[in-house]
């Protein structure tokens, strides 16, 4: 099933999403050791941090406000105008290393996760009386369905999954389906564009906000499977981020650090590509000549120019 028009019936208003899993999805409810399972909350979480990477808002409390706004919340007495069903109940029990890249003489860590291949129905639905917000959610949605994963160590590859409509031929046809997306949110005059090149997208100004917003999409090298582009991704990972620029789990003195590199995978043709998107905040650690080195022996690592 692909993703279809508004549909009508009776007082709602429907939109149909198939999702194909690229990677293995390693998301989790109540037995996270023992069970993977496909987890609304989850995804709504997700939905809720990339519409907060388009928002350049200096203020955390204007920030709060639109959010809630959008999608409800504690200081906003309503709920969201959306709400997310899923076709079945979708979970596996099976388990899969989520460090592939680490030699298999080294203790990796096993979790669940739904298997790669797997096709997932999602519907989004809302008041027919709220039928225009529905196309702005179907937009947000899309923007994240262009460059994240979903689930655990979705930064690094795990959780990709691929709109069935996403059946992009080559490279500039994935980056001009980007800037679209960014047209109909009324943000792409933010950016400048170049999809013939390995950075598609990047900023155009510095950003004010003090939470994350996108800053540039890198593509890397089209490999022939998934898998490999997920290895690539943890090795980049284990050796460009020693110093923890990269994302850190705050050890010790140190500040916990959510990597400013989100890494999924996407298929262009027949190849399987290193998507890379950068966000940053108006903040030292997303800047100076080590971040930046850091970042440029990642990118590197996964077949990206710089």
């Amino acid at each position: 099933m692909k993703h279809q028009g508004i549909e009508n019936p009776s007082a709602v208003v429907r939109q149909h999403y198939s999702l194909e899993l690229v990677t293995p999805l390693a998301m989790h409810g109540a037995l996270p050791r023992k069970v993977a399972e496909f987890r609304i909350p989850s995804l709504k979480g997700l939905l809720r941090y990339w519409w907060r990477t388009l928002q350049d808002e200096p203020q955390p409390s204007e920030l709060l406000k639109k959010e809630e706004d959008m999608f409800g919340g504690t200081l906003n007495p309503r709920k969201s105008p959306v709400t997310f069903f899923i076709m079945e109940r979708y979970e596996e029990t099976a388990k899969v290393n989520i460090l592939p890249h680490k030699p298999r003489s080294e203790k990796v860590p096993l979790v669940p996760a739904i298997s790669k291949g797997n096709h997932i129905s999602l519907i989004m639905q809302t008041l027919r009386t709220n039928a225009d917000q529905l196309k702005a959610y179907d937009s947000y949605f899309q923007y994240m369905l262009h460059l994240t994963g979903m689930g655990q160590r979705a930064r690094r590859g795990f959780g990709a999954c691929q709109l069935a409509e996403h059946e992009w031929t080559e490279v500039s046809s994935f980056a001009q389906s980007l800037k679209n997306i960014l047209e109909k949110l009324k943000v792409a005059e933010r950016f400048e564009f170049m999809p013939d090149k390995f950075c598609i997208l990047k900023r155009k100004h510095p950003p004010a906000s003090k939470h994350p917003v996108i800053h540039s999409v890198w593509i890397g090298k089209g490999m022939d499977t998934a898998d490999e582009v997920v290895q690539a991704f943890g090795k980049a990972s284990h050796h460009a981020n020693r110093n923890g620029h990269l994302g850190s789990a705050g050890m010790g003195n140190q500040k916990r650090f959510a990597s400013p590199l989100w890494c999924t995978v996407r298929r262009i043709g027949n190849l399987y590509y290193p998507i890379v998107t950068e966000v940053a905040a108006a903040d030292e650690r997303y800047q100076g000549p080590s971040y930046e080195h850091d970042r440029t022996m990642f990118l590197k690592s996964v077949g990206v120019s710089v």
